[in-house]
């Protein structure tokens, strides 16, 4: 039973792009606040017509920019940003850059590395022009074997 779950493609799986939240990387703070008042994190695209993953945001990214500086533990949340959120802010400067993706054609085998490696619990999954098709979390992996454990009851 594992090995089946192991070998499953993304695509087969992946929650469809029409479903998760995006928006695009010009996007001013009202925006990306709605977004992250209702959901845990968007996907950042260069625009809505190409579609094109260039980043995400995330809640760590909003704490990164809220927190004082003087008030942070070295380390938090990653690189130290002098910038505090400001009105004139746009997602792309609080944004993580460049987030790790997957293919369609990638098996949960590959996700669950790419999601240890990395430490994440969300994949992007972009064709090979890096436009956003959908997304792979821990949560669908984990509803996916749930159904499967149930169903060899």
């Amino acid at each position: 039973m594992m090995e089946e779950f192991y070998s499953i493609k993304v695509k087969e799986i992946m929650i469809p792009e029409r479903d998760i939240p995006f928006m695009e990387e010009n996007a001013g703070w009202a925006e990306f606040l709605d977004k992250l008042s209702v959901r845990a994190h968007a996907w950042v695209v260069n625009n809505k017509e190409e579609m094109r993953v260039v980043g995400i945001v995330t809640e760590h990214d909003i704490l990164r920019n809220i927190i004082p500086p003087t008030h942070r533990k070295i380390g938090m949340f990653g690189i130290h940003r002098a910038d505090m959120l400001h009105k004139e802010t746009v997602v792309q400067d609080i944004m993580t850059h460049n987030p790790v993706v997957c293919s369609p054609e990638e098996t949960v085998t590959d996700v669950l590395k790419k999601f240890s490696s990395f430490n994440i619990r969300r994949l992007a999954v972009v064709d090979e022009k890096k436009r956003l098709l959908g997304e792979i979390t821990i949560q669908i992996l984990v509803k996916n074997l749930r159904h499967r454990f149930r169903s060899t009851e």
